[in-house]
């Protein structure tokens, strides 16, 4: 039976790879095509960077054998990716690069890795 769970789990983590990998071809593909720049909602820009960065934190923890926070080069993964995104932007002449996109980036990673240990590790009983 422990045979049996392993494959389970291992099956899971590709499947979570998959949906990693999934979430970073849409989020690069919305960071490098062109965008209609109508903003209603103030700084909702910020909030969208910050939920990305969040959400694909989580997805590579849980494609991960180990905890993110233990594996630091999947977090300077995730730190390298941002900052490239806002790399390749500034060369885009639809799009511009913006240091504080790449701060809620960096806010989104952060805040995952601060909850995340809090969340899986709490104390039963």
């Amino acid at each position: 039976i422990a045979s049996l769970l392993h494959k389970k789990r291992a099956f899971m983590i590709h499947i979570c790879r998959a949906v990693f990998v999934l979430a970073l071809f849409f989020i690069s593909y919305g960071a490098f095509t062109p965008t209609e720049s109508s903003q209603s909602i103030l700084y909702l820009d910020k909030v969208v960077h910050f939920l990305a960065f969040l959400i694909l934190t989580f997805l590579l923890d849980i494609s991960l054998r180990n905890p993110i926070y233990i594996q630091k080069y999947a977090i300077w993964f995730l730190i390298a990716y941002a900052g490239s995104i806002e790399f390749i932007q500034y060369f885009l002449p639809y799009r511009s690069a913006e240091i504080f996109d790449f701060l809620s980036d960096l806010l989104g990673i952060l805040v995952y890795l601060y909850f995340a240990p809090k969340i899986y590790l709490r104390p039963k009983g």
